[in-house]
């Protein structure tokens, strides 16, 4: 039951990552109207989170070295587990598109 509880935190923390990222976006296009900067600011985030990205798929592949080898996985894990990696790469562009906007 711990194991069913921290999974079902990180999804919840994944799906309000996804969505205050899309909110975030939109609120922001339309404030700045499209410009230069704005393209600039999503660029540079994008760029941020297609590098974490890299280093979540070297996690995912090193991180079974040290599963033991009688672990079964079902679908529903795996998917669990997909959209916690998604969510974590959006919640690290939110932080990017932040930090980059508070930065230029």
């Amino acid at each position: 039951m711990n194991e069913q509880m921290i999974i079902l935190t990180f999804l919840v923390i994944a799906l309000a990552a996804t969505l205050s990222l899309y909110l975030l976006k939109a609120v922001r296009q339309v404030r700045y109207k499209g410009d230069e900067r704005w393209g600039l600011i999503q660029l540079k985030a994008n760029t941020v989170a297609n590098i974490v990205n890299g280093g979540l798929i070297i996690l995912l592949a090193v991180l079974p070295l040290f599963i033991n080898s009688q672990t079964t996985f079902t679908f529903q894990r795996v998917t669990s587990f997909g959209l916690i990696y998604l969510g974590v790469r959006n919640l690290i562009e939110l932080f990017a598109i932040v930090y980059f906007d508070r930065q230029l």
